[in-house]
């Protein structure tokens, strides 16, 4: 994924983001609440198995989850570099975990400020109107920034891979939304984090790390 790609993709998932607020979050989420595919078992079951696999579910604290993961990687990452300077996949393990930690905590500050409600929580109670600044948790979406997060900088060192390395966040697009858990903007404006953040530190570490095939 280049750095082109990375600004296209930001900038087409913002505009969603913002289209979908005004738009059509409501109408998908009443949509998909009523279908037959509402909470579907493979989401469930399979968002529960990826959170497992990463550490998400780990502990008890959802934050502290959160960053386990890219927390790992990028001192692991740190640690190798130490002991070889030139080796790529400790340069990768610090970019790729530098960035999802960047994007998580961007994500919770967001989450903080907007305090948008759920669609499940919405759903319940229809409220419509109070659904901003009301102390919810649903803008931007947290998985959606752990898993892009990741992702996104793997995508973008290891451009050749970018089929198998987007099967698991499209999987946790598509499930949050489905378990009515996150309206389609807040998945939309994770994406364009991830890809912002994962811009940032493309241009800020140029001369240190390059994808992979890059001169």
């Amino acid at each position: 994924m280049s750095k082109r790609a990375l600004v296209i993709t930001a900038l087409v998932c913002a505009v969603l983001a913002l289209v979908s607020i005004f738009g059509f979050d409501r109408r998908i989420a009443e949509a998909v609440h009523a279908s037959a595919v509402a909470g579907a078992a493979v989401f469930v079951e399979g968002t529960r198995a990826l959170d497992a696999v990463t550490g998400r579910s780990l502990l008890h604290n959802h934050v502290l989850s959160a960053v386990l993961l890219g927390g790992i990687v990028f001192a692991l990452g740190v640690l190798a570099w130490l002991f070889n300077r030139g080796s790529y996949t400790a340069r990768a393990a610090i970019f790729t975990g530098g960035v999802q930690l960047a994007t998580i905590a961007t994500a919770y500050l967001l989450k903080n400020f907007f305090g948008r409600q759920r669609p499940y929580e919405l759903l319940g109670h229809g409220d419509w109107q109070h659904m901003w600044f009301a102390g919810g948790s649903s803008f931007p979406s947290g998985h959606n920034a752990f898993f892009w997060g990741l992702f996104i900088p793997l995508l973008y060192l290891f451009p050749r891979w970018r089929i198998p390395l987007l099967l698991v966040p499209l999987f946790i697009a598509l499930a949050r939304v489905d378990t009515s858990s996150h309206f389609p903007s807040d998945v939309f404006a994770s994406i364009a984090l991830a890809c912002l953040v994962t811009l940032i530190a493309a241009t800020l570490c140029a001369r240190w790390i390059k994808p992979v095939g890059a001169r």
